[in-house]
């Protein structure tokens, strides 16, 4: 009788294991989040961590091209017309942090790999 017990309480110890461990994510199923993303020239810049997240966030790399359009979701297309612009974005893929600036009409590629 007591051996059973055993067998029972060893094989619930078993299952317990990988149900403990299910919600880590590892580092080739770690998908983009933007944590931050400016887009403008010196002190006139704009958030657009909005715009970013639409091509990035759930992805495991992303790109496109930075330009007033792609980065016009919720206000003004250009947040300092006559200036060479750069956009600045923070994000993260699971353990793996980055930040990263890119200038106005270059592409941007994110990849978590």
């Amino acid at each position: 009788m007591r051996a059973a017990k055993l067998v029972v309480v060893a094989m619930g110890a078993a299952l317990a294991i990988p149900m403990a461990t299910a919600g880590v994510a590892r580092a080739d199923d770690a998908k983009i989040q933007t944590t931050f993303a400016s887009y403008g020239y010196a002190m006139n810049r704009k958030d657009v961590k909005d715009d970013v997240a639409k091509y990035c966030d759930g992805k495991t790399s992303c790109s496109f091209k930075v330009t007033d359009q792609n980065l016009a979701m919720h206000q003004p297309l250009d947040p300092s017309p006559g200036d060479d612009k750069g956009l600045m974005i923070g994000w993260k893929c699971g353990d793996k942090v980055g930040k990263e600036q890119f200038a106005e009409g270059k592409d941007v590629n994110i990849s978590c790999k």
